[in-house]
């Protein structure tokens, strides 16, 4: 293969979480750069996380899974929110510079997700730990992701590749429409997807299983609402998560979590601890409205140039 051919196969990709934006092209060197800017801003966005590893340091004195469930939940909460203002600015600036709010995500989710798999796992709820914390702390990340996302979205901008109807000149509003609806409900594919693919509480397979199951959320939530800029789509299957944490914490008394465990019938919806939930959601719905896109119909680019100026 000549190098020339190398070269424009570089160039051909399209980012992580990065719809094409019909009729544009991108040269060969801006891809090269916008490459490197993304693996930077995803190298500094998990030293960022790991900066505050020490701070979670868990009764069984391992680090995490859980922020308010850690040793001294004081501190462990105020590092988590410096880490997170930081690795916002980081997001949002590569969002901004590399012209996509969902590449921005995907810095701060792969970043997250590089500090998700070095904690404890469920393991330490299961045998000390509350559930219904947990739930709470899941909660808690429905809010984070919200704020993030609508931030990245602000500083970035808009998705181009979402158009608005025949006829209109404007998007559907993502949070009054009723594509907010469909958002929502979107996120409950990622608890199936979960149940089947978290088959053991190994730190990667909890992880990839929320990230594989926000991708079904990211494709069915763009196919089913592409007229509205998917914020809430980001949102949904955190909350899908907590909210099934919650309902199983009821469910099944703390006392049975240890024997289950190590019976092996711990349920899969409680194998992902709450940094799993965002994490998987900003990485992986991104990638979902990539996927989804593909299936959808597109103006030409004109109107793609002139949602992206706007």
């Amino acid at each position: 293969m000549s190098i020339r051919r190398v070269f424009d196969r570089i160039k051909s990709l399209d980012m992580p979480g990065d719809p094409p934006i019909p009729g544009t092209q991108v040269s060969m060197m801006q891809a090269t750069t916008d490459w490197i800017l993304f693996i930077l801003a995803v190298g500094l966005s998990g030293l960022a996380f790991l900066s505050i590893e020490q701070m979670l340091l868990s009764p069984r004195g391992a680090f995490g899974p859980t922020i308010l469930q850690t040793t001294d939940p004081g501190p462990a909460v105020i590092s988590m929110v410096a880490a997170l203002v930081v690795v916002f600015l980081i997001g949002a600036s590569a969002g901004r510079l590399l012209r996509s709010a969902s590449k921005g995500l995907v810095v701060i989710g792969l970043g997250l997700a590089w500090l998700a798999w070095r904690l404890e796992g469920v393991e330490f709820v299961a045998f000390g730990g509350s559930m219904k914390w947990v739930a709470i702390e899941s909660l808690l990340w429905t809010l984070v992701v919200l704020l993030m996302t609508t931030g990245v979205y602000l500083i970035s901008g808009p998705l181009p590749c979402v158009q608005p109807k025949e006829g209109r000149k404007i998007c559907e509003n993502w949070a009054t429409s009723s594509s907010a609806g469909f958002f929502m409900l979107s996120g409950l594919a990622v608890l199936p997807v979960v149940w089947l693919f978290a088959q053991s509480p190994m730190r990667g397979q909890a992880v990839a299983s929320v990230i594989v199951g926000c991708v079904a959320v990211g494709m069915i939530g763009r196919m089913l609402a592409p007229h509205a800029q998917p914020l809430l789509l980001m949102v949904a299957p955190v909350l899908a998560g907590a909210l099934a944490q919650w309902a199983m914490s009821f469910m099944i008394p703390s006392s049975e979590l240890a024997t289950m465990y190590m019976e092996r019938s711990f349920p899969h919806l409680l194998i992902p601890v709450p940094i799993d939930w965002a994490a998987g959601s900003l990485i992986g719905v991104p990638w979902g409205i990539y996927f989804g896109n593909a299936f959808l119909q597109h103006d030409d680019g004109e109107q793609a140039a002139q949602l992206s100026s706007s």
